[in-house]
């Protein structure tokens, strides 16, 4: 993965040694990774976002019946300190908060459903984006995933500007990158620039080794 160094925080681990009075500090490590239910994130502490996300789509996470109403409860994640009130910047920022792990990915589990809304697990993206190019890949990998198992790793690239207190920073790119049927299929979206209706998924599709070359990943 991209994240070098990365600790792995147990439910009592340093959530509870740092404690909310420390949050927003230097005090934890740059990096932490924390495996929730079926996704894991690789969290920045400096940009207080992740910095990549991570997990495995099966077929029974897409084809389950009867999905309860979806209700967006955002909150901090309880095994990282840093994410406390991290989605108070974005009021007012006019950016989403862009899942990696999606909603409609999580929506078949009861865990999934609430830990698909910790902000470890969420970008600034632009409303165009995250409901516009971003969501039709999410459910074209959902139609594979109907018969296969994919892995996932979704992320930003690149500083655009900040929101909030200058506390989260707002990638120039997202990018998603699909194991299936053996290979990956890649895709870098402009975080920056509204891509017009007839601009197709092709169009943004690129190699496993320019993502590679652009995030440090060795897929």
């Amino acid at each position: 993965m991209k994240i070098k160094n990365n600790i792995l925080l147990a439910a009592v681990g340093i959530a509870g040694a740092i404690g909310v009075s420390q949050r927003f500090t230097t005090d934890l490590p740059t990096h932490v990774t924390v495996k929730h239910r079926h996704y894991t994130t690789y969290y920045d502490v400096t940009e207080h976002e992740a910095d990549s996300v991570s997990w495995n789509l099966t077929p029974e996470m897409v084809t389950c019946k009867d999905k309860p109403v979806r209700k967006d409860r955002f909150a901090d994640d309880p095994l990282i300190p840093d994410t406390y009130r991290v989605k108070d910047n974005y009021v007012g920022s006019s950016y989403d908060k862009g899942h990696l792990f999606s909603y409609e990915d999580a929506s078949c589990d009861s865990i999934d459903r609430v830990e698909c809304f910790y902000m470890s697990n969420m970008l600034p993206q632009p409303h165009y984006l995250n409901a516009g190019k971003w969501k039709t890949l999410e459910g074209l990998c959902r139609t594979w995933a109907k018969t296969q198992s994919l892995h996932i790793i979704a992320g930003g690239i690149g500083h655009l500007k900040t929101i909030g207190n200058g506390q989260v920073v707002v990638p120039r790119f997202c990018y998603k990158a699909v194991l299936v049927n053996g290979s990956y299929q890649c895709w870098i979206f402009p975080n920056d620039t509204k891509l017009a209706t007839s601009v197709s998924l092709d169009s943004c599709r690129v190699s496993a080794a320019l993502l590679d070359q652009q995030t440090g990943l060795k897929l």
